[in-house]
């Protein structure tokens, strides 16, 4: 796998446990990683990243210590705060590739349309209770609008609210990796997604395909109103 290419993580929760810790034994050259939170003792079953003695500390320093702990050598940066539209662009204009594990809509979609509008393949990914999906999207290809469409109006409960089975989101962090380990080696897993049921311990893949009226694949959608992202999250 080659070190020029650079991974965008956004969020540094039970998504990115598993992604940070298969990232830095590959052979990726450099990680930024994204997240505005602390380490808290509730979220501890599946951010697995941390320990009882983070509890309380910055999360996105907690999480390029560990990182480095299993790869010295990489190269890693931290943003404190949000992905927000303003900086969105710029900071995918210096990575290869985003990986997506934050626990609201906003951010999963903004990052669909920055990805989308600065050409570079997102991996993303959604958990609550015992189920949650994995999806790659790639320039030219199906992208989460596709898939989605839009924010919903209604209010959607975060897997922080409704609750969220450890080792769901420690799997579908594990397929976000193996997507990105693909994109490494040159695959294009262009709209794979992935659906996993612990419950029925149930995993299939299906395919999403471009819808002729997605906003964001025929253009409409070209730069990053704040308003797009917080109207229908107001509530």
């Amino acid at each position: 796998m080659s070190s020029h290419h650079r991974a965008l993580v956004v969020g540094a929760g039970g998504l990115s446990s598993p992604v940070l810790r298969l990232l830095a034994k590959s052979r990726i050259g450099h990680v930024t990683i994204v997240d505005d939170d602390l380490v808290d003792e509730s979220n501890l079953h599946r951010q697995t990243l941390y320990t009882d003695a983070d509890i309380g500390r910055s999360k996105i320093e907690r999480a390029k210590a560990a990182v480095l702990a299993i790869r010295p050598a990489l190269s890693v940066d931290t943003v404190e705060g949000r992905f927000v539209p303003d900086t969105a662009l710029s900071l995918l204009s210096e990575h290869t590739m985003v990986l997506e594990g934050a626990d609201n809509l906003a951010t999963k979609f903004l990052v669909a349309d920055a990805a989308h509008i600065a050409r570079v393949p997102a991996v993303q990914a959604g958990a609550v209770r015992w189920a949650g999906w994995a999806f790659c999207a790639v320039p030219g290809a199906a992208c989460l609008r596709c898939l989605f469409e839009d924010i919903p109006s209604d209010r959607i409960e975060t897997c922080a609210e409704a609750g969220v089975v450890g080792p769901v989101v420690g799997a579908l962090g594990a397929l976000q990796a193996a997507f990105a380990f693909r994109l490494l080696e040159g695959e294009c897993p262009q709209g794979e997604l992935w659906h996993y049921d612990a419950l029925r311990g149930a995993l299939r893949k299906t395919w999403v395909r471009r819808r002729s009226d997605c906003p964001l694949c025929n253009g409409e959608i070209q730069d990053l109103r704040v308003e797009r992202y917080t109207a229908a999250c107001a509530a």
